[in-house]
């Protein structure tokens, strides 16, 4: 996304934009995919029940997709930026695209970037975005998700 000039004069880390960095990897287990599914409230046999799982799609006991959440990571790529109040980012949005599910058994690996930074300005003034993206992949190398993270920060207060 261009800002045109808008960022140029804000101070951060252009070296590590589009840098994959290793954040960590989990073997993960049936035992950690039910218990997130029951604290969901989840009641799909696909995450719950090994006999109905095997005779589904995937032949497995599979991860609901918000499982990743419960992957601890190491700390992701950080761009130094010097805009604003550091007390006053926050979460702008999420997109996630889903390749193939998780399954019990699997390591799950992940590599993080900061994606993109880009301004806009608007009526409250400057406000910077960060995309960070994590991709997950099995230990066959296959993609299973790609998470792309914003947020902002405000360079002004309200």
């Amino acid at each position: 996304m261009s800002s045109g000039g808008v960022l140029e004069g804000i101070e951060f880390d252009r070296s590590v934009i589009g840098v994959d960095v290793p954040v960590g990897s989990h073997r993960i287990t049936k035992k950690e995919i039910v218990a997130y599914a029951n604290a969901m409230g989840e009641t799909n046999p696909l995450y719950l029940d090994e006999k109905a799982a095997k005779a589904g799609p995937y032949g497995a006991i599979i991860a609901p997709p918000g499982f990743y959440h419960s992957i601890r990571l190491k700390q992701m790529p950080d761009i130094k930026l010097k805009f604003g109040d550091r007390n006053s980012g926050f979460i702008s949005g999420q997109s996630i695209e889903y390749f193939e599910p998780i399954r019990a058994g699997d390591t799950i690996s992940a590599t993080a970037q900061v994606a993109d930074v880009y301004a806009k300005t608007g009526r409250t003034g400057t406000l910077v975005f960060v995309i960070r993206r994590t991709t997950y992949t099995n230990q066959h190398g296959r993609t299973v998700m790609v998470v792309d993270g914003s947020t902002v920060r405000r360079g002004t207060a309200v």
